[in-house]
């Protein structure tokens, strides 16, 4: 996954920050999630070449979004 947005985005901004990151999902309109070298995590929005910080780990992206669905169901 994450060669693939590296060559697709290959000629935009934002190129540069994939090269040292690595694609671990996306969301539905096609948005790379990536996690940096730092371990923090990213979403790209490719049609503006907004970056936004979603979490400082993916540790902590998980506990944020996921830690009530899971306690509830688990």
């Amino acid at each position: 996954m994450t060669l693939g947005f590296r060559e697709q985005f290959k000629e935009l901004a934002f190129a540069e920050v994939l090269q040292t990151s690595y694609v671990v999902s996306m969301d539905g309109s096609g948005d790379p999630i990536f996690i940096d070298q730092a371990g923090e995590v990213f979403i790209c929005h490719h049609d503006t070449g907004e970056i936004k910080l979603l979490a400082d780990s993916f540790e902590a992206l998980i506990e944020d979004h996921f830690y009530e669905w899971w306690c509830g169901n688990g």
